[in-house]
């Protein structure tokens, strides 16, 4: 069952010692956490480890969370950080090792500054754009591009109450509000 509160509620009622809002905001971002690990170049077993790691440093964070409507930001510039973290480690165990072609096939540590900044920068954008579109262009978009396994149609269709031929469709007027309003935030 979906819990429809905030990320301040959630956060609230987990400081309050609920442990159904705890497992209601880790379901709620498990799927953006792991597949940020896992577009970092992580495999599966590291992208697990990042996953768990992370909702670690939330959990020990959540008192002084700040900003808590911008969590899922925050949540991704943290598994970005873990998983540049699990890759430096990653090579600096092959330099030791002596193993020059595993190093070489390692991806990039870590982007540079700039980049990292524009990336967050980019993913606010979108995060903000995702939260001005209607519930039903919001759910479908993550379905289709947040979520670990990307379900079916028939899936997502049973999920949201759609028919699975109005999906291709649907989305594809969601993209284009979804464009609209990152232009008008600017995002080029």
């Amino acid at each position: 069952m979906t819990d429809h509160r905030t990320d301040t509620q959630l956060i609230e009622a987990c400081l309050a010692g609920d442990s159904a809002a705890w497992s209601s905001l880790v379901e709620r971002y498990q799927r953006l956490v792991y597949s940020v690990a896992l577009r970092q170049g992580l495999s599966a077993e590291d992208a697990d480890d990042v996953f768990q790691t992370v909702f670690v440093i939330l959990l020990g964070k959540l008192d002084t969370c700040r900003d808590r409507e911008r969590l899922g930001s925050w949540l991704v510039t943290i598994t970005r950080r873990e998983a540049w973290r699990v890759l430096r480690e990653r090579a600096a165990h092959a330099a030791t090792a002596g193993d020059e072609q595993q190093m070489a096939a390692q991806p990039a540590a870590e982007p540079a500054p700039e980049t990292a900044f524009q990336e967050m920068e980019e993913q606010d954008l979108i995060r903000q754009a995702m939260e001005r579109l209607g519930s039903r262009c919001r759910r479908l978009l993550q379905y289709l591009f947040y979520t670990q396994e990307r379900p079916s149609y028939a899936e997502i269709g049973r999920e949201l109450g759609m028919p699975e031929g109005s999906i291709g469709p649907t989305r594809a007027r969601c993209l284009e509000q979804l464009k609209s309003i990152l232009a008008q935030l600017g995002f080029q």
